[in-house]
């Protein structure tokens, strides 16, 4: 192949790649899914104005998985303690914490009702944000060890 051809081809190569990421950017239709999840969460004024920014981390076969700062393996309040540190050294059943608390609580499900509210999501699901709490130097337990996969 001569220098020509092969210059050809990378420009029209160029091209193309520089058309589909245009083409892509400003139409709706072509961005991935999740960047437009992400971008209604993040244009909610509920969900912008909370200390913790949810992210839709995956979405497959109509599920969106959130991340969030609070799981089933991980309990709320050292959470809630950085967000908001007059809590720290209140018993868990201070008014202050509880109140806390629910406002998390009602963030929280108002994040899943915003992504419920888009007709090809059937499902969330939440996976602990495990890069926040190491961000904020809060140590966490190391994750549970993956089962074995039967044979």
């Amino acid at each position: 192949m001569d220098r020509l051809t092969l210059s050809a081809i990378i420009a029209s190569a160029a091209f193309l790649v520089f058309l589909i990421v245009t083409l892509s950017w400003h139409n709706d239709e072509l961005r991935p899914r999740i960047w437009r999840l992400n971008e209604i969460l993040e244009q909610d004024p509920m969900l912008a104005s909370y200390p913790y920014r949810f992210r839709a981390l995956v979405f497959l076969n109509g599920t969106v998985t959130l991340s969030s700062p609070h799981a089933l393996e991980r309990p709320l309040r050292p959470f809630l303690d950085r967000i908001e540190p007059a809590l720290t050294g209140k018993p868990d059943n201070a008014p202050e914490v509880q109140d806390a608390e629910r406002r998390f609580r009602s963030v929280e499900a108002h994040a899943v009702e915003m992504m419920m509210n888009e007709p090809d999501v059937q499902t969330v699901n939440w996976a602990l944000d495990r890069a926040w709490y190491h961000q904020n130097g809060i140590e966490l337990p190391p994750p549970p060890p993956l089962s074995p996969v039967a044979r």
